[in-house]
């Protein structure tokens, strides 16, 4: 359940870092808001649940099966932040 506890710590950093699922299907979970996923406080959770704003304005919350997810892809701090553009004035 070591995929889990990389889940959670992502979601609860301090700053937050966005963050990707990897499934075995190929598909891209991208979490850019911790209030997007939510993993069950349970020692060994069988699915987190990730929310996507539809066109519609709603939300649809997308039940995701820790078997199915082959990667957590977090980029690394230089990656994650945005670049600063210093202008001198000139």
């Amino acid at each position: 359940m070591a995929l889990v506890e990389e889940i959670r710590q992502a979601k609860n950093a301090q700053p937050f870092r966005p963050f990707s699922l990897k499934l075995v299907n190929g598909t891209m979970y991208t979490v850019k808001h911790p209030d997007t996923i939510s993993v069950p406080p349970v020692p060994r959770p069988r699915e987190v649940i990730f929310y996507v704003q539809g066109e519609d304005e709603d939300y649809h919350s997308h039940w995701i099966q820790i078997g199915l997810i082959v990667e957590m892809i977090l980029p690394s701090e230089a990656q994650a932040s945005p670049q600063r553009i210093e202008d001198n004035g000139n």
